[in-house]
């Protein structure tokens, strides 16, 4: 008798397996297609990239790096995006010189193909274009530590003293120097060169051509020149 039940029901389960089986397929595939297709929207940063500045021209001021871009598409998609798959290119062929305010489309945004940019802010950007200029400004070194006691710093040199930068007019006429990386005396009992870097002004001002400098400081004993002492 249990042999014939059993009999009974495998010969249930296997009838018409391959329909069950093709039924089960099409049920994982609709299941897929329906939490993988479900719609969803992020927000991420996309880096900007100004194109076709003016030739004689440069960007000043506090021109926006990076803008925010929503995205809209599939759930399983939005979860790989990072901010590296997009770029906002904004194109200044037009702009001249002096204010401007440019505006930004979703359209202007590169973004990966299974996704839509719904809008990006700010959609407008203030920018400001300015002649481009060169000066040469004074090179400061920075000296950290002291010397070995009973000893003091004396004369410090630069070669090159001075150093070109490049920028925005106006950015340009405002500075006068630059500095070095800081210089370690600690300790020192003579004199000693280094090569120092040279750290960058903040803003759109860069250096030409020098990134680094070579600065000699001088080290000497103190003398007591108070009575009692004497020359050593």
């Amino acid at each position: 008798m249990r042999q014939a039940v059993s009999g009974a029901l495998l010969h249930g389960v296997l009838r018409y397996w391959e329909l069950k089986l093709l039924s089960l397929v099409i049920a994982f595939t609709l299941w897929l297609f329906v939490v993988g297709g479900e719609k969803g929207e992020i927000v991420l940063s996309a880096r900007v990239e100004y194109l076709n500045v003016p030739s004689g021209l440069m960007l000043a001021g506090p021109a926006p790096d990076t803008v925010d871009v929503q995205v809209q598409g599939n759930r399983s998609a939005l979860r790989r995006l990072t901010s590296d798959d997009f770029r906002a290119q904004v194109d200044v062929a037009r702009v001249g010189v002096g204010d401007a305010l440019v505006e930004l489309h979703p359209d202007q945004v590169l973004a990966p193909r299974d996704v839509t940019v719904l809008r990006v802010s700010p959609a407008r950007l203030r920018l400001t274009l300015e002649p481009v200029a060169t000066a040469e400004v004074r090179v400061v070194p920075q000296l950290t530590g002291s010397p070995e006691p009973g000893y003091r710093v004396g004369r410090v040199s630069v070669a090159p003293p001075t150093v070109e930068v490049r920028g925005p007019r106006s950015e340009v006429a405002s500075r006068s120097r630059v500095q070095t990386s800081p210089i370690d005396i600690s300790g020192v009992r003579g004199p000693i060169t280094r090569r120092a870097e040279l750290i960058p002004a903040p803003g759109a001002v860069r250096l030409t051509k020098r990134r680094s400098v070579d600065v000699t400081v001088e080290v000497r004993e103190e003398r007591d020149t108070h009575g009692g002492g004497g020359a050593r």
